[in-house]
């Protein structure tokens, strides 16, 4: 597949446009899986107990198996990635749908994790792949797009379906997985270097090690990753609390409306925010980003005071915020990587931002224990700001030093 050089080339070249749609009916089947499973499980009668095992057991696997397999489209290619990843969720439904025992959910979960440790890192690299560096923020900017939409719409088609039974709901599900996996057959391999990588293979050996350690120990790359930490953070915090927050208050927005618009928001960043980056570059705007996404989560804090006006700015500032500052992060890991590793590198940058969800959900469950919803957005926002701190000014004294 040849380099493409315009974002009007990428959205109209048919194999791409295979891939993100794709990946959209993909992000339906990640979503789903994290906030309608438990929904399901529910149902069955199975404890609340044993619903936060079957997400933390998917949500760990992920991580853990992510360090294994996100590099192998390095090394395999990324087609071969894809597909076993699309593949996995068709496998998975039907284990959790027919499933006789929890012990085989667990084991269905798992297999799940497989698809999510490998989709997200594989697909960044595709984008990376296909397209000059010029153009490269406008370009993930819309493949994030459709990762927003297809996460959106999940839950939604997922719970419409299951008002008529859970079977139509599966069968709905199953359909969505498979379209996604035929969509990925139509895809060309973008791995340039594919045919000389797995020659290379019979020859020699990389380590994983190695290469995991050339990546964390370039400053640039590391400061990336942790922005992309601290993001998700944030976000995480306020995707996970909000309901529970927003229910013991009146006169406010329900969870789901909030949790709408801050979707199509951050899916409208996602869309215009890469071409920003590729216009005014990534440090005019991963700066202000960074502020806004600060602004919102903050805001948090003054919703018990002033309602829908604080939960505006929230949406607004975090939605546009926090995905326009991903997506900024995304490009300069991109350029900092070098093409034999960039599935590697994505793959740490997934397992930051799967580590800051667990990280900031943690903190901000003592400071709540301690202080209350209110003072504990307070706090971790002050947090936040001075881990953006610490961040732009390493990368400010490191750029000092090669200047000089």
């Amino acid at each position: 597949m040849m380099k493409i050089n315009s974002v009007k080339e990428f959205i109209r070249n048919r194999k791409v446009l295979f891939f993100l749609f794709g990946t959209l009916f993909f992000m339906m089947n990640i979503s789903i899986s994290y906030s309608v499973v438990p929904v399901y499980l529910i149902s069955q009668h199975f404890s609340p107990a044993q619903v936060g095992i079957s997400t933390t057991i998917y949500s760990l696997s992920a991580i853990f198996l992510r360090i294994f397999l996100g590099p192998i489209s390095d090394k395999r290619g990324r087609k071969f990635s894809l597909l076993v990843s699309s593949f996995s969720f068709v496998l998975s439904w039907l284990f959790i749908w027919f499933a006789p025992n929890y012990e085989l959910h667990l084991v269905a979960r798992v297999i799940q994790a497989i698809g999510l440790a490998m989709y997200m890192s594989t697909a960044s690299s595709v984008v990376s792949d296909v397209v000059y560096k010029k153009v490269l923020g406008s370009c993930m900017g819309i493949y994030r797009g459709f990762i927003s939409i297809g996460i959106i719409i999940g839950p939604v088609y997922a719970l419409t379906l299951s008002g008529i039974s859970f079977s139509a709901m599966f069968m709905g599900i199953i359909v969505t997985s498979l379209i996604s996996f035929i969509l990925l057959t139509f895809i060309s391999e973008t791995k340039v270097d594919f045919a000389i990588a797995v020659k290379s293979l019979k020859t020699k050996k990389a380590s994983m090690l190695s290469s995991y350690l050339v990546l964390l120990k370039n400053p640039r790359l590391l400061r990336y990753y942790l922005v992309v930490m601290t993001a998700t953070c944030g976000f995480g915090i306020v995707g996970t609390n909000v309901a529970i927050f927003l229910d013991g208050l009146k006169d406010v927005l329900r969870p789901s409306i909030f949790l709408f618009f801050i979707g199509i928001f951050g899916m409208i960043a996602s869309l215009t925010g890469g071409g920003l980056i590729d216009k005014y570059g990534i440090k005019r705007i991963i700066i202000p980003s960074a502020v806004l996404a600060l602004i919102g989560f903050l805001s948090m804090a003054f919703v018990e005071s002033y309602g829908n006006l604080a939960l505006f700015l929230v949406i607004i500032a975090m939605g546009f915020g926090t995905n326009s500052l991903v997506i900024g992060a995304i490009t300069g890991i991109d350029r900092e990587t070098s093409d034999d590793l960039k599935a590697t590198s994505y793959a740490i940058e997934e397992c930051a931002y799967d580590g800051g969800f667990a990280v900031g959900n943690m903190i901000f469950g003592f400071m709540v224990i301690g202080f209350g919803y209110s003072y504990g957005f307070l706090i971790v926002g002050l947090i936040l700001s001075l881990c953006y701190i610490g961040i732009f000014i390493g990368d400010f004294i490191h750029t000092r030093r090669l200047v000089n």
